[in-house]
């Protein structure tokens, strides 16, 4: 139940995303910067996938072995985060998070950062790295 709670969430937070990624039939890749000393820096890429979806792949280099970190898109940008996620995105695990969200059918502006969380519970509060999204 909570995965599917997660999906709707995640379906319909995505509406959050700059429409020029979603009217886009090209990728958008993010550079994503370590943050608290973490060491743990790469990208995510965004990207329209089959069937009206849009794909997000994170690729972080210094993850800890053994970490799952959880991973969002949050309002703002790394330098003025709103701490409230507004997509839920698959964890790192291995340095790597991919997910696929059904494509919203109408969208909003503003800014939006992409956020690796050093873990669950006090660890939400740690960003161990973060990538503005920055639209064509």
């Amino acid at each position: 139940m909570s995965v599917r709670i997660g999906l709707c969430l995640a379906a319909i937070a995505l509406l959050a995303l700059p429409s020029a990624i979603q009217a886009s039939g090209k990728h958008l890749t993010v550079t994503m910067n370590a943050l608290s000393g973490s060491g743990q820096s790469g990208t995510a890429t965004i990207a329209r996938a089959s069937g009206g979806h849009i794909t997000v792949t994170i690729d972080l280099s210094g993850e800890p072995t053994g970490a799952s970190e959880p991973a969002h898109i949050h309002p703002g940008t790394c330098a003025n985060l709103d701490p409230v996620p507004k997509v839920v995105l698959s964890p790192v695990v291995d340095g790597r998070s991919v997910t696929t969200i059904p494509a919203p059918t109408s969208s909003s502006t503003g800014h939006r950062a992409i956020v690796v969380h050093k873990g669950t519970g006090d660890g939400m509060k740690t960003y161990v790295a973060c990538g503005d999204i920055n639209a064509p």
